[in-house]
């Protein structure tokens, strides 16, 4: 029972981390103005990821590389669009829509009985979708 809401920690772990490495390309490249915005939400996935890590540890289960080839994808994308066009207020939808994506995966996992039940992940979780959420209603939808 356990082992299913940790791998779904690790999940989530890996979806933040791949989060973080598309918004890190996207402040190196972004135009001032969605700066704080983007540093904002690095700030938020930041805090999230070291605590979905120190959950690991606590459950003793921080062995893996919680990155997957969708942060390498996140990256390339920022790449590419900064040189088709500015990374400026236009971009904030998509980053809005990245975000929901996450809420989703955020779903996905407390929809499962083993996840939503166990005490320390299922609050976690719970949190912080909530917060993640919040930034999603900060952004404008087009």
């Amino acid at each position: 029972m356990t082992a299913r809401a940790i791998n779904a920690l690790h999940d989530i772990h890996t979806a933040t981390n791949d989060v973080l490495t598309g918004y890190r390309e996207m402040l190196a490249r972004a135009q001032p103005e969605i700066q704080p915005d983007i540093r904002r939400l690095i700030g938020l996935h930041e805090g999230h990821a070291q605590e979905q890590q120190a959950e690991l540890v606590r459950l003793r289960d921080a062995g893996e590389d919680d990155t997957s080839l969708q942060g390498t994808v996140n990256k390339v994308v920022v790449m590419l669009r900064d040189w088709l066009s500015s990374l400026d207020r236009n971009v904030l939808p998509a980053v809005r829509d990245g975000e929901e994506s996450l809420c989703g995966v955020y779903d996905k996992a407390l929809q499962q009985r083993e996840v939503a039940s166990h005490a320390s992940i299922g609050t976690l979780l719970t949190t912080q979708r909530a917060a993640i959420a919040s930034e999603v209603m900060r952004l404008p939808r087009d």
